[in-house]
C-alpha cells in the first residue's frame, strides 16, 4: 500500500481531473502550496511514472504541465490504493523516525529511500544525516546503505532511548508514522501494554504509565530484530544480576503473552533483555523497597533525607513515605547505571529553573554525600544533573505538601463542671465540629500545665486564658449564641474572637493584680503583632541585606548553649521575624537530637522548620575567642539562620558558602572585628 502524505494527494487529485494546467502558478494557487513544492511534486511523480514505465509529465512552454488519459488512469490508482496521513513531521520529528529506520537496520537505506519516505528534498536529507552525524557515527556504503556499526545491546539501548525522547515530547504520531513505515501492527500495542501491567502483580510494584508505553512500542520495534536472529549478549555478572531479581521472573511469564501477541514463540534469550527494562523503568509504587538486598539503599536514602533536612532546615512529617519515594527512585537510576540506560525526560531540564532553590538543596546535598561509602558503592560515578533534578521533584513535592496540608485543628475544653456536664458539653461541640480533635477536658488548675499545642481552648470559666490558640467562652449549658459562635470557627476561625473582645478578657482577669505582670503584656503585644506583623517576601535577599551591627555579637566566651541562643536571637526577635518557639526549637533539635549543621571548621549554622516560628529570612552572627564544644565538636563562630515558608532563606545558605570560602575567617583569625570582617567580604 502506498502512503502519501494530504498535499501531494492534492495535487495528484488536481492533475489527474484537469490533465492540463497552464502554469505551475496556477497549480500553486489550485492547491494552496508554494511554487517551490509544485516543482518537487513533479519530479516525484516523474519518478512514479517511469517506475510503471510511463512518460514523465509533459512541461509546456511557459510552465504549464500535461498528462494524457494513461498517466490519469495510473495516478487514479494510486489514489485509490494509497493511504494519506494528515500529520506532518517536524524537523526535529523527521530526524528521529530517520534514526530509528537507521538503528533498526531493517533493510538498505539510500537517501532516495528516505526523500520518498519523508517527502523531502536531497539536500533536506542530507543535512538530517548530517545532523545525526554530530551525535552518532553514521557510516555508509553500496552493500549495507547507511547504517550504524554496534553492539546489538547498544543497538537496542538506543532505539528504546529514542523512543522515550520521542514519547516525553508526547510525538504519538511520529511513532504511528514510524510504524506506517517499517509495516508495524499498532493493534498490538494494547495488547503488550496489558501483558507489561501483569508483570506488575508478580512484581508488586506499579510501573508509571508513560513507561509502560514506550515498553510496548520497545518491544514492537525489538520483535523485529528478534526476527531477523539478532540478541544482546550479557557477561555472567550481568546476566546473574536479572536473573536474582523479580522482573526476569516477571519478563519471562511475560514472554507467552508476548508470544501469543505476535503468533509466533518469542526466543527465550529475549526475557533476560526485557527483565533488564523493568528493572531501568519508573515504579510509583515499589512493594520491595525495603527487600533485603535493598536495606542499604533505603539507608542511603534515609541519609539523604537527614543531609537535605539539615541543609534546609526544613524537616518532614510525613518522612517515611519521601524515603520511600526517593529510594523507590534511586533504585531505578542504580539499575541504569549498571546497564547504561540513559533515559532523562524533557520536563527534568526545567526543574532547575522552575524549581531553583529545591535543585540547589538537592545539588549540595548530593555533593555533601558524595564521599559517603554507600554512595560510593551504588554511584561510582556520581550523578547526572538531570539525576539531580529527578530527586529534587520528589523533595518539591513533599515540600508542597507539607506547606499545602492543614492537620485537624485541635480543642481542649476547660471547666470546673460536674463531669456529666463536661461530657454534654463536649458531645455538643464535636456535633458541631466534627473535623476537629477533642484533645481532652481539664480543670482551670490541670490546663495550664499542658505542653502540647492547641488552636482552641473551648472553657466555662470567664477568668482563664489558655497560654496557646485561642480562647473560647461559652456556657456550662450552650446556648444559641454560643452555637452560632463555635460554628463560625469552620468559616473564619481567626476571627472568632475580636481584638478588643480578647483585650477585654485579659485585663479582666488581671484585675486583681496591683500592675499587669509581664506575662500578660507578653501576651497583649502578641494580639498586635500576630495580625500586624508586616513580613515582606523577597526572592533577591542576600547576605548584603544584614550589613547591621546590632546583628553582630563578639564574646571572649561563652558558658552555655542558652547564651548564645539568647545573644544571636534578640535582634530578631526585636524584628519580630522569629518567636521565642523558633529558638526553643534549635535548643531541642541541638541538646536532645544532637543536630548539628557544621558549615566549616568550627562553623555551626542554627536554623530549624519554618514552622516554628520563623516569618521573615534573616541572620545573625556570634564569634567567641575561645571555642566551645558541642557534642564534641569545637565551635568558634555560630550562625543563626531565620527560615520561611517559600524558602527565601535558600540563598543565603549558598552565600554562607562562598562567605566562608572566601578570607572572612582568616581575616577573624587575625583579629579582625566579626562585623568589619563580614563587610570586607560581602559586597555593598
Amino acid at each position: 500500500m502506498l502512503h502519501l502524505d494530504t498535499n501531494y494527494c492534492l495535487f495528484l487529485k488536481i492533475l489527474s481531473e484537469r490533465l492540463e494546467i497552464s502554469s505551475i502558478t496556477a497549480m500553486a494557487n489550485a492547491a494552496g502550496l508554494s511554487r517551490r513544492m509544485i516543482y518537487y511534486y513533479t519530479e516525484k511523480l516523474d519518478t512514479m511514472l517511469r517506475h510503471v514505465k510511463l512518460p514523465p509529465v509533459y512541461r509546456k512552454t511557459g510552465g504549464g504541465l500535461v498528462i494524457n488519459t494513461e498517466q490519469a488512469d495510473q495516478i487514479k490508482d494510486w489514489l485509490a490504493e494509497s493511504e494519506t496521513h494528515q500529520y506532518t513531521l517536524k524537523t526535529s520529528e523527521r530526524r528521529q523516525v530517520l534514526e530509528l529506520l537507521i538503528l533498526l537496520e531493517l533493510r538498505k537505506w539510500f537517501l532516495r529511500d528516505f526523500m520518498e519516505i519523508f517527502d523531502v528534498s536531497r539536500n533536506t536529507i542530507v543535512k538530517d544525516i548530517a545532523s545525526l552525524k554530530e551525535s552518532r557515527e553514521v557510516l555508509s556504503n553500496k552493500a549495507r546503505g547507511y547504517f550504524l556499526d554496534m553492539s546489538e545491546r547498544e543497538r537496542r539501548t538506543q532505539i528504546y532511548q529514542v523512543i522515550h525522547r520521542m514519547g516525553e515530547g508526547g510525538q504519538e504520531q511520529t511513532f504511528a508514522f514510524l510504524a506506517r513505515v517499517v509495516a508495524l501492527d499498532c493493534a498490538q500495542l494494547a495488547d503488550l501494554e496489558a501483558a507489561l501491567r501483569q508483570t506488575e502483580q508478580i512484581l508488586n510494584k506499579e510501573i508509571s504509565g508513560n513507561d509502560v508505553k514506550r515498553l510496548a512500542q520497545a518491544i514492537l520495534l525489538f520483535a523485529r530484530r528478534s526476527d531477523a536472529g539478532k540478541h544482546p549478549e550479557w557477561q555472567i555478572s550481568e546476566r546473574i544480576v536479572i536473573m536474582e531479581r523479580l522482573e526476569y521472573r516477571a519478563a519471562d511469564t511475560m514472554l507467552n503473552v508476548v508470544s501469543q501477541v505476535f503468533q509466533q514463540p518469542v526466543p527465550q534469550e529475549e526475557a533476560l533483555y526485557y527483565g533488564m527494562l523493568l528493572l531501568c523503568v519508573e515504579k510509583n509504587v515499589d512493594g520491595h523497597f525495603k527487600s533485603s538486598p535493598f536495606e542499604e539503599l533505603v539507608q542511603l536514602t534515609e541519609t539523604m533525607v537527614t543531609i537535605f533536612e539539615q541543609i534546609s532546615g526544613i524537616y518532614f512529617k510525613l518522612r517515611y513515605r519521601l524515603v520511600e519515594n526517593i529510594q523507590t527512585h534511586i533504585k531505578v537510576i542504580h539499575y541504569r547505571h549498571v546497564f547504561q540506560i540513559k533515559i532523562h525526560p524533557p520536563v527534568l531540564h526545567e526543574v532547575s529553573k522552575q524549581y531553583q532553590k529545591v535543585f540547589r538543596l538537592t545539588e549540595k546535598m548530593v555533593q555533601t554525600l558524595s564521599p559517603n561509602w554507600l554512595f560510593q558503592k551504588y554511584f561510582a560515578h556520581g550523578l547526572t544533573k538531570q539525576e539531580i533534578a529527578g530527586i529534587a521533584l520528589f523533595f518539591e513535592e513533599a515540600i508542597v505538601k507539607e506547606q499545602s496540608k492543614k492537620a485537624p485543628a485541635k480543642w481542649i475544653i476547660v471547666s470546673d463542671y460536674a463531669d456529666v456536664l463536661n461530657s454534654l458539653l463536649a458531645t455538643q461541640i464535636k456535633q458541631l465540629l466534627p473535623e476537629m480533635v477533642l484533645e481532652g477536658i481539664f480543670s482551670t488548675g490541670m490546663a495550664p500545665f499542658l505542653n502540647q499545642k492547641i488552636n482552641f481552648c473551648v472553657t466555662t470559666d470567664m477568668q482563664y486564658i489558655h497560654t496557646t490558640g485561642q480562647t473560647i467562652y461559652v456556657g456550662a449549658v450552650l446556648s444559641e449564641e454560643d452555637k452560632r459562635r463555635l460554628f463560625n470557627i469552620k468559616k473564619s476561625p481567626d476571627k472568632v474572637m475580636g481584638r478588643r473582645d480578647k483585650l477585654r478578657k485579659l485585663l479582666y482577669n488581671s484585675s486583681s493584680n496591683g500592675a499587669p505582670d509581664e506575662r500578660l503584656l507578653d501576651q497583649v503585644e502578641l494580639l498586635y503583632t500576630d495580625e500586624d506583623r508586616a513580613v515582606v517576601h523577597s526572592d533577591l535577599v542576600t547576605l548584603a541585606d544584614f550589613r547591621k551591627e546590632e546583628l553582630f555579637f563578639e564574646e571572649e566566651q561563652v558558658e552555655s548553649l542558652t547564651d548564645v541562643l539568647s545573644l544571636l536571637a534578640k535582634p530578631l526577635l526585636d524584628r519580630k521575624w522569629i518567636r521565642t518557639e523558633y529558638m526553643e526549637q534549635i535548643a531541642h533539635d541541638v541538646m536532645e537530637d544532637k543536630r548539628l549543621m557544621i558549615l566549616f571548621q568550627g562553623v555551626i549554622l542554627l536554623h530549624t522548620d519554618y514552622r516554628n516560628g520563623s516569618f521573615q529570612p534573616g541572620i545573625s552572627m556570634l564569634h567567641v575567642k575561645e571555642p566551645f564544644c558541642i557534642h564534641g565538636e569545637s565551635v568558634n563562630l555560630f550562625i543563626l539562620l531565620a527560615t520561611e515558608e517559600k524558602m527565601t532563606h535558600v540563598p543565603l545558605l549558598f552565600e554562607l558558602d562562598v562567605l566562608l570560602n572566601s578570607s572572612f575567617l582568616a581575616n577573624l583569625e587575625n583579629g579582625v572585628k566579626l562585623f568589619e570582617a563580614f563587610q570586607m567580604s560581602v559586597g555593598r
